[in-house]
């Protein structure tokens, strides 16, 4: 189950190429520019502080020669005590004016103390390029066969930090993957299966467009549910958890690199739930925990354990049975706590606040006339403005994106996609 790490399938996207139209380039990649021809080198690195406290974060700097803008920066980071390594897809800006990719350093909440040493830095550039360079600043990763001139870039040592207490940062556990093949730990994807069973990723760029859709999966079909559980395992990895007709439940970790790990079984019996979803860190001990609904209505909370198993589950709450669709959004009204939404059978969007201890603050209707989306579900931060968004898809197969406000209501909304009636499933 699953499949090998299949990085870029172009047969898969032409496949269903043609009965698929989607906006912002959610299929092939852009093509190269012709000016985009000399590879974009560090010239140099820092980050400030180097030191990162409780409730601190640092800005790393990368400035770049290049004949282009860059607009993505990811850091893999290995932490000295325990080896493990994390993947830091940046949240930043290109400077033209000086040639500055600018960007915020973060680690999700639970993640070890320790010395970081930056290992390895992959920029992608406006035009499509990516390269790669290696701590002592080797270019490693060159697909698009760039010119050698881009092999002499500077350590990446700059870049080393010291974590002293992990932050709790307003993250979505609930979404987010890796894009191509590292994880984006504040930028929405999504997942679809088509009707053959393959599973394909949409990543998106962290600023309201898609980026080049791959098929990371096949013979999915067997699952009637599946979702994604963010880092399930605490392994800095954010994985999906899948349920078979039989009712037993399966956790597919990913491996970082576009593919995934050996596939567990960590539940039997989950065939009496007739929805199931991940709800982030809903009890607050700092792993991810899911909720399901029996077909009485009540919800039941199973907390994760932070090994890919769970910790005694327990009810938090009656009466869920009238509603027709329930997923977690991540923190939707801004106090740093997974929240809850629901639509009740009349077209009403309700919310239901966490308060971080496994139950709940406070609930209202957020929203009428939802019963016109036949698909619904939390999608993170589509947009890069750091507050969670919504998204659904219509009868005709528009995807629209609800922008949430980040205190508990919404911007504005807009369709971002078309043709996603034919996936019969999305997460």
């Amino acid at each position: 189950m699953g499949s090998t790490p299949l990085r870029r399938v172009r047969n898969w996207l032409a496949a269903f190429a043609g009965s698929i139209v989607l906006v912002g380039g959610l299929g092939f990649a852009p093509a190269a520019h012709a000016d985009d021809t000399f590879a974009p080198v560090p010239v140099a690195v820092s980050t400030t502080p180097d030191s990162i406290a409780a409730g601190g974060q640092a800005t790393s700097r990368v400035t770049v020669q290049a004949s282009g803008p860059i607009t993505d920066v990811y850091v893999l980071f290995r932490n000295t005590a325990t080896g493990k390594l994390h993947t830091q897809m940046t949240q930043g800006s290109y400077s033209a004016a000086d040639s500055t990719y600018t960007f915020d350093v973060f680690f999700a909440q639970g993640t070890p103390p320790g010395t970081y040493l930056a290992q390895y830095m992959q920029i992608q550039t406006a035009a499509g390029q990516e390269l790669g360079y290696w701590r002592d600043g080797s270019l490693i990763h060159n697909p698009g066969n760039l010119p050698a001139s881009g092999t002499a870039a500077v350590s990446l040592e700059p870049l080393d930090f010291n974590y002293v207490t992990p932050v709790d940062i307003d993250r979505p556990h609930t979404s987010g993957f890796y894009r191509a093949e590292y994880w984006d730990p504040y930028t929405m994807s999504l997942f679809i299966r088509d009707s053959w069973g393959r599973l394909g990723l949409f990543p998106t760029g962290g600023n309201g467009t898609w980026q080049q859709a791959y098929e990371v999966g096949s013979g999915w079909n067997i699952f009637n549910t599946i979702f994604s559980a963010g880092d399930f395992n605490n392994d800095g990895e954010n994985d999906v958890i899948a349920r078979d007709s039989a009712g037993s439940l399966f956790l597919y970790p990913s491996n970082g690199g576009g593919g995934w790990h050996a596939r567990q079984q960590i539940g039997w019996g989950w065939g009496i739930f007739n929805s199931i979803f991940a709800a982030g860190d809903f009890s607050g001990d700092g792993n991810n925990d899911l909720l399901a609904r029996k077909s009485s209505g009540e919800l039941v909370l199973y907390p994760g354990n932070g090994h890919g198993g769970f910790l005694a589950a327990s009810t938090v709450g009656w009466g869920w049975g009238g509603m027709t669709s329930v997923f977690s959004p991540g923190d939707f009204n801004g106090d740093h706590k997974p929240d809850v939404l629901a639509r009740d059978a009349a077209g009403n969007l309700r919310f239901y606040g966490g308060n971080g201890h496994g139950g709940w603050t406070t609930s209202g209707v957020i929203g009428q006339g939802w019963n016109a989306i036949t698909k619904l579900g939390g999608a993170g931060d589509f947009d890069g403005d750091r507050a969670n968004d919504v998204w659904g898809i219509d009868t005709s197969g528009q995807m629209r994106m609800y922008y949430g406000n980040g205190s508990g209501g919404w911007k504005t909304s807009a369709v971002v996609g078309w043709g996603w009636g034919g996936f019969n499933a999305v997460f």
